[in-house]
């Protein structure tokens, strides 16, 4: 039987499936499964395996068994083949060993119910004596509830007593069987990976590494090995199995001679055997594997482990980008940074790392240049992307502490010197634009069409639903014009013809005119043109960038978020007859991606003030007296058509939250938090998607699956 390969996506697809059954009543489960499979007999079997395991845990069955699952008498099966064929016989039919390593051996297996291979990794003999069954078990039942593209999920684990002359006790975990390779097989076969690929492989792991430490679950084992390639993408494995370990084992582990962790990716308070280890000592770990894909060695190799922990302790690492010149002194920055010896002195976050090597990468190599002309179409995209991605935008942590050779993100500067910034910028985005899609989705996630656009950039939906405004590079063109799509046509008009990056449009209430950035040489002006023809007109002509987020109801005015230099990012109200402006938001952090309800009463926008960006809403009239929307981080807020919903967007996931109208000046109240489902978001400074009035449809700029370009 073939089956269809793992991807992340696919495991995004198994996740929503998964939520919408949990979330159905119990008697109408399996009809929600079938609907929503529409005949993928391979995602039926996978939810229906994730159900089952559910279940069985809220049974106090899975992971919660005794440890003598079976005793057989004394000798009968001796081999850890036998015994683990013994133990499994009628749930899993035992092939035959694929690999092994310091800590356990791997197996193919059979999956008898759910009709599937799968992996069965079984710990080495002295280290299942050393632990305590149920404790391990116990310990890794939180690494089974974690579900994330780019981690490889546990399916099933338990345990089997033998007798010592039988070969003794049988501990083993089951996870998917991964069509790929190791990255460690990867650095092998090729030594040094290119840039683009090392530094894409190392986001999706700390986008993994992020989200299992909001979960409260430290990796400690980060290495090569552990992490699987499919479809050019990375999924990390084993989490929480070192903790397990060390916690279910104690001291009796070091009679063993078995080490907890790999010394060339330890950090150093976990080489002296420090157990306050926490998310740095993963970003470490993280920071050390990207060294070697971009060095094709660990920082800190040596002929023996003692000497590798001589060097982790007492030596600097390497520059990376004294080994090959397509490294930037961002990106080696970076990557020092993460290998810091003082846990204070490294990425206080996976996300804050993953961010730091998405800005690291504006900085083109000292070999390559980029064009000015192309730069400033990327001039204020790349600054915020990562934030759907649960990346933290807060300047304190992510570049002011990389290193004194990496540039702040935000710093007062003349046009001149922003066009040099810009070329900077360029050099990721030059990688990355080709590559993205302008998709419409339903409320379950369900692509229902690709609007065709070259570079799309921040869609908007006209206020009758029926049109899409959007910017897009025209062919032969080196900057964004704006275009119409009339989603019944099916045709697009293009509204601008020039040289001026016209981008950031926002619909009048009317739907007659669009409001826009546009190039001046300054900076960026924001525009407003009626559809209906004649010449556009200038609203706000000041030296630096700013664009319009979004229009007010009555047409009176626009928010408008303004580069201001050292104080990042502000939120301005903008007078639609060209009057001056009066700030709303603006602080020494980050606010941008304003939208003003449809009742014209509040305003939703991001902002990074409590050191990650999270969704606040506030009164338009009277700001001051804001609510916090989010939860645990979020970008990019956008209203339903009635107000009673409010989206945004958190670790790859659009989060849809239900608002209750208040009496009086009160805001809003905020109930529930439903994750709709996830996407491959392209975050910018601008809100990069809009909602149908209904709260039914989304038009999202997304990255493509590179596998599939």
């Amino acid at each position: 039987m073939t089956s269809t390969p793992m991807t992340p996506e696919r495991w995004r697809r198994v996740d929503q499936v998964l939520n919408a059954a949990l979330a159905s009543d119990p008697a109408r489960r399996d009809a929600v499964v079938a609907d929503a499979c529409a005949g993928d007999e391979t995602l039926r079997r996978e939810v229906e395996s994730l159900l089952d395991a559910h279940d069985r845990a809220a049974d106090d069955d899975f992971l919660e068994r005794p440890a003598a699952e079976a005793l057989v008498p004394p000798g009968a099966a001796s081999s850890l083949t036998e015994r683990l064929a013994h133990a499994l016989s009628g749930r899993y039919v035992v092939e035959h060993e694929i690999g092994h390593g310091g800590m356990a051996t791997v197996y193919l297996a059979r999956d008898v119910r759910h009709h599937r291979r799968v992996a069965i990794k079984v710990l080495r003999e002295e280290l299942a004596a050393a632990v305590g069954a149920d404790r391990f078990l116990e310990e890794i039942r939180v690494t089974a509830s974690l579900q994330h593209p780019h981690i490889l999920p546990l399916f099933d684990s338990g345990s089997a007593e033998y007798p010592p002359e039988a070969g003794g006790r049988v501990l083993w975990y089951v996870m998917p069987l991964v069509e790929g390779e190791t990255l460690r097989a990867r650095i092998a076969r090729e030594g040094r990976l290119p840039v683009e690929v090392a530094v894409q492989l190392a986001r999706e792991m700390a986008d993994a590494l992020e989200y299992a430490h909001r979960h409260g679950v430290v990796h400690r084992d980060v290495k090569p090995e552990n992490v699987l390639l499919q479809g050019g993408h990375a999924l990390v494995a084993d989490f929480g199995i070192a903790l397990a370990l060390e916690h279910a084992g104690g001291d009796r582990l070091t009679h063993t001679g078995i080490t907890l962790g790999t010394p060339q990716y330890m950090a150093p308070e976990q080489a002296v055997g420090g157990r306050e280890v926490d998310a740095r000592t993963d970003v470490y770990a993280l920071g050390a594997v990207l060294h070697e894909m971009l060095a094709g060695e660990s920082p800190f190799a040596a002929g023996s482990q003692h000497a590798v922990l001589w060097r982790v302790m007492n030596e600097a690492p390497t520059a990376v980008a004294t080994r090959r010149a397509d490294v930037s002194s961002s990106l080696d920055a970076a990557v020092r940074r993460a290998l810091a010896k003082r846990p204070d002195d490294r990425f206080p976050s996976a996300a804050a790392f993953a961010a730091a090597l998405t800005f690291a990468q504006a900085e083109p190599p000292r070999n390559r240049r980029v064009s000015v002309r192309a730069a400033m179409y990327a001039a204020g995209a790349m600054l915020a992307v990562g934030l759907a991605g649960g990346w933290v935008l807060a300047r304190s942590s992510l570049m002011q502490r990389v290193d004194s050779t990496t540039p702040p993100i935000v710093e007062p500067m003349r046009a001149s010197e922003r066009a040099a910034r810009a070329a900077r910028i360029a050099r990721s985005q030059a990688v990355t634009t080709d590559n993205i899609s302008l998709t419409v989705f339903d409320r379950a996630g369900r692509p229902l069409r690709t609007i065709p656009a070259a570079r799309p950039w921040t869609p908007r939906i006209s206020p009758d639903g029926r049109r899409v405004a959007y910017g897009a590079f025209g062919s032969g063109r080196g900057t964004s014009d704006l275009w119409v799509m009339d989603l019944e046509a099916g045709s697009a008009r293009r509204l601008t013809d020039d040289e001026s990056d016209s981008n950031d449009p926002q619909w009048s209430a009317d739907g007659t005119m669009i409001a826009y950035s546009a190039l001046a040489p300054g900076g960026k002006d924001v525009m407003i043109r009626r559809l209906d023809g004649g010449e556009a007109r200038s609203v706000a002509t000041r030296d630096g960038v700013q664009f319009p987020s979004d229009w007010l109801r009555d047409g009176s005015a626009l928010l408008v978020t303004e580069d201001a230099g050292s104080d990042g990012h502000d939120i301005l109200v903008q007078p639609a007859d060209g009057s001056p402006p009066r700030q709303y938001a603006a602080s020494a952090a980050d606010e941008t991606a304003a939208r003003v309800s449809p009742d014209g009463r509040w305003v939703a926008y991001t902002s990074n003030e409590s050191g990650r960006p999270e969704v606040y809403v506030d009164s338009y009239a009277k700001p001051g007296r804001r609510v916090t929307v989010s939860s645990g981080g979020g970008v990019h807020p956008v209203w339903r058509g009635d107000g009673k919903e409010l989206f945004y967007w958190n670790n790859g996931a659009l989060v849809a939250v239900r608002l209750t109208p208040s009496s009086g000046d009160a805001p809003p109240a905020i109930g529930a938090r439903t994750e709709l489902f996830h996407a491959s978001y392209l975050a910018g400074v601008n809100t990069m998607y809009d909602v149908s009035y209904d709260g039914k449809r989304f038009v999202i700029v997304q990255a493509r699956d590179a596998s599939k370009q």
